[in-house]
């Protein structure tokens, strides 16, 4: 009779539910976790959108210098503001500070053949002139491979990613800004500008 008496009364207390206080005081507890982590989340996402809008611009130039070697022809990476991309091959439209990018071959005639091409809005590259992901070409507004995987640039181009809607660059903000680096012998490296450290694979 005790044994069984003490069973029934631990499985009442096993259903029992929580108090309104103590509900509470989780729902409290809850928020303010959200709260302190909220920071670190609104950064990382920042950070996603920054890497993965550098990394299709650097595939992107990747994909033209291979295929330059491949065709063995010329091949160019230029930043346009037409949209949908695909249709405008032939665009003049071509600008430094501007949203898109296209891989294109030219052909006789002054024409040109569609290989590959991205909108801002895919995560491509970003401007001066909007929020989000921004992108300062150094003036640069056309990157042409010739057979060889060598360019036709008098200098090395540098292509820096930032997005001052989630701080400042790194080492005295959050944001690890990234920098793509386009040689002029044709090879292309995504960097992170606040590597210093001699021997970083990362370093610019």
């Amino acid at each position: 009779m005790l044994s069984g008496s003490s069973h029934r009364i631990v499985r009442g207390r096993a259903a029992r539910g929580f108090t309104l206080v103590e509900l509470m005081i989780g729902i409290a507890l809850i928020g303010i976790l959200m709260m302190l982590g909220m920071p670190s989340l609104s950064s990382y996402l920042h950070n996603a959108k920054l890497r993965a809008t550098a990394e299709g611009f650097y595939a992107g130039l990747q994909r033209a210098r291979a295929e330059a070697v491949r065709a063995n022809s010329q091949m160019q990476f230029v930043l346009t503001t037409d949209e949908p991309i695909s249709f405008n091959q032939n665009t003049t439209n071509i600008a430094a500070s501007a949203k898109n990018w296209m891989v294109r071959q030219p052909l006789t005639g002054g024409t040109f053949q569609f290989v590959e091409g991205k909108t801002h809005s895919e995560g491509a590259a970003g401007s001066s002139t909007t929020t989000g992901v921004q992108i300062d070409t150094g003036g640069i507004s056309t990157v042409t491979f010739n057979g060889f995987g060598m360019t036709t640039l008098g200098a090395a181009a540098t292509f820096a990613f930032t997005d001052p809607a989630g701080g400042s660059c790194a080492p005295t903000g959050p944001m690890r800004c990234l920098n793509v680096v386009v040689s002029v012998g044709g090879q292309v490296k995504m960097c992170d500008p606040a590597v210093t450290t001699v021997g970083d694979t990362r370093r610019c």
